[in-house]
């Protein structure tokens, strides 16, 4: 029994498949099947239960993930002890929402890469119920997503409020000026983000509560896409303001006045609870002083070398 094969049942449990669990520990399939079935063979029991491609602990199975994690637990402390540890190396797992990615990411993203030369960054970009799911299964180190989960097993910061708007292109009401009627105007798609998000059930929402059934949701999982067809004239978007600010200051886009408020996302930064990472609160950290800085979840500027920043 040594630590790569507890390591194997343990992210086999986790992700709920073999094939998941070896690229998680950049192992091969085969490998990740041969540690389990030499484990077993040496217990004489089942670990898990195969079904189709799913698998699911035995009881021996939940005994020896209490046993493994508590063992890689002391590894852990042990090689702090004794070396010292520099968490300053290796690899930090981050997740976010498009939103972000298309506002303050990029230059947090550049701020982290000056400050820890030494530490590689991989970016996962998704949605934010799938980035709170990899978080939990320790997939994500931190990730950025829309709306609390108020999960004990999370650490939630507060980042900022994306306020959120119907645009459209200034050229399909630029002759109406003032109220725009839904209900009123010709059939056509109004595009936001992928189902179960935050925005696409804000959308469906309002439609709903107004008899609005005229118009097509469509769902989308790419922001450059959305704002090119309605840049176009190809349809309304329900859309974070900050994502288009620049076509709405140029006139190419314009937000429609439909008598409503809409709700703001909430934007969150989550980790585990007890992921003991300074690292991992220090980019929290980071994210909070750019977004405070710039208002509004605004993109901030990092100025090389005197490490201040300004607006973009």
């Amino acid at each position: 029994m040594d630590f790569k094969s507890l390591e194997a049942v343990i992210w086999v449990d986790r992700l709920g498949s073999f094939k998941a669990a070896a690229e998680a520990l950049r192992m091969t399939q085969p490998a990740v099947s041969a540690r389990i079935s030499q484990l077993e063979a040496m217990l004489d029991a089942r670990i898990f239960y195969r079904s189709g491609k799913r698998v699911s602990l035995t009881p021996v199975g939940v005994t020896l993930v209490n046993y493994a994690e508590r063992i890689l637990s002391l590894r852990e402390a042990a090689v702090a002890t004794i070396k010292g540890h520099n968490e300053e190396h290796g690899i930090i797992r981050i997740g976010t929402m498009e939103t972000a990615v298309h506002t303050w990411l990029p230059s947090l993203m550049c701020v982290i890469s000056d400050k820890y030369q030494q530490v590689t960054v991989d970016l996962d970009v998704n949605v934010s119920d799938e980035i709170q799911r990899k978080i939990l299964k320790g997939m994500l180190d931190v990730g950025f997503y829309i709306g609390a989960t108020n999960s004990p097993m999370l650490t939630e910061t507060h980042l900022c409020d994306f306020e959120m708007a119907l645009v459209c292109s200034g050229h399909l009401v630029s002759g109406q000026g003032g109220r725009v009627d839904l209900k009123t105007m010709p059939s056509m798609p109004i595009m936001t983000f992928s189902r179960n998000t935050v925005p696409h059930a804000i959308l469906c929402s309002l439609l709903s509560r107004e008899g609005i059934v005229h118009h097509r949701v469509c769902a989308m999982n790419s922001v450059p896409t959305i704002v090119d067809m309605i840049c176009k004239g190809g349809g309304l978007a329900l859309l974070p303001v900050e994502v288009v600010r620049r076509q709405l200051e140029q006139g190419v886009l314009r937000i429609m006045d439909i008598g409503l408020r809409l709700p703001a996302m909430e934007c969150i930064a989550g980790r585990l609870a007890k992921h003991g990472s300074n690292v991992v609160e220090d980019i929290v950290t980071l994210a909070g002083e750019f977004i405070e800085l710039a208002g509004s979840g605004r993109a901030v500027d990092p100025l090389p070398g005197n490490g201040k920043s300004s607006l973009l």
